[in-house]
């Protein structure tokens, strides 16, 4: 399962607010609080462009890979 580390990746940039990430991608509020609360079933490709843009990051400070077995248990987690 892939994951999102959009608050780890602000909170290494100084943004520690989905206020501050609004103000920063020039998005509107619904769409920032859902970003900050990584409450999304899919993203696109220009969101996550913007927030690499936003945040002075790459693909990869956004982006978490979870490894999971085939019964569905989590084993490890790692970057790619």
């Amino acid at each position: 399962m892939i994951k999102l580390q959009i608050k780890e990746a602000a909170a290494r940039h100084g943004v520690t607010s989905g206020y501050q990430l609004m103000r920063r991608m020039n998005v509107a509020p619904g769409m920032a609080h859902r970003l900050w609360r990584g409450d999304l079933k899919m993203i696109s490709l220009k969101t996550l462009d913007s927030l690499c843009q936003a945040l002075s990051c790459e693909l990869s400070d956004l982006l978490l890979r979870e490894v999971t077995s085939k019964r569905g248990d989590k084993n490890e987690s790692k970057s790619e």
